[in-house]
């Protein structure tokens, strides 16, 4: 049986304005989420806002249903997709705005997750890290075709531009999956402000150096803006240990 430790931050950076970063933090629910919005002006915040919330208000409906954990995240994406789409066809200045939205349902035995967009969740494990969703981005199908290098994707020109995100159109795939989580088993969830600086190894020496979770999400934002903080940096770190 496994418990959980958890830590947050979310940061404006060093270029913008405004932050369209949002996540959420429901241990008793089990869920952890991140939502990084588009749109421009306050849209994109309008937007990840309303993608959490709704998640959030999803899955209480959903707390004594006999379902499984990716049923549930199956729901709680189509009730954020369905809340943001309402909203651009109501209110013409939110036209267009969007999220991306990766989460993370947890249960004693088992781990779910959820993503759409280029939000990314990773497990490290043994030290080592591993990218447990892929970007739902132009430039993550170029390097997926072989077009371009990963080298190259990190400085290409569209590498913002999303394949997929939340409330743009009435329905949204997302991609699912579970796992069994093992004691020391540490996941991070993280918007691309962090992963366009930091390294996945990066992450992972994060990860492994700190037994407090709250000085691993200080690091690991620090390091992201010493680097520029071209964007909004948020990221989750939740961490298993033996109950």
């Amino acid at each position: 049986m496994m418990k959980f430790r958890w830590a947050a931050q979310t940061d404006v950076g060093q270029k913008r304005r405004g932050n369209e970063d949002c996540y959420a933090l429901e241990p008793d629910l089990g869920l952890f989420l991140v939502a990084d919005g588009m749109g421009g002006h306050a849209a994109g915040q309008v937007a990840s806002d309303l993608a959490a919330r709704a998640s959030v208000n999803a899955m209480r409906t959903l707390t004594d249903a006999s379902v499984s954990l990716t049923e549930k995240l199956r729901v709680a994406v189509s009730a954020a997709n369905r809340e943001i789409f309402e909203a651009t066809q109501s209110k013409p200045e939110l036209a267009g705005m969007g999220t991306t939205l990766v989460a993370l349902l947890a249960a004693p035995e088992r781990i779910a997750l959820a993503h759409v967009g280029d939000s990314r969740a990773y497990l490290v494990r043994g030290g080592k890290i591993r990218q447990l969703t892929d970007d739902h981005s132009l430039v993550a199908e170029l390097v997926r075709r072989k077009e371009i290098t990963e080298t190259a994707a990190r400085g290409h020109p569209h590498r913002h531009v999303l394949t997929r995100a939340l409330g743009v159109r009435r329905s949204v795939e997302a991609d699912f999956a579970e796992l069994t989580p093992a004691a020391g088993d540490t996941f991070v969830l993280c918007s691309d402000g962090l992963t366009g600086h930091i390294q996945d190894a990066e992450i992972a020496e994060h990860a492994a150096a700190e037994a407090d979770l709250s000085r691993v999400v200080q690091g690991l934002v620090d390091e992201a803006n010493a680097r520029g903080g071209e964007d909004n940096i948020t990221l989750v770190v939740i961490r298993c240990d033996e109950d």
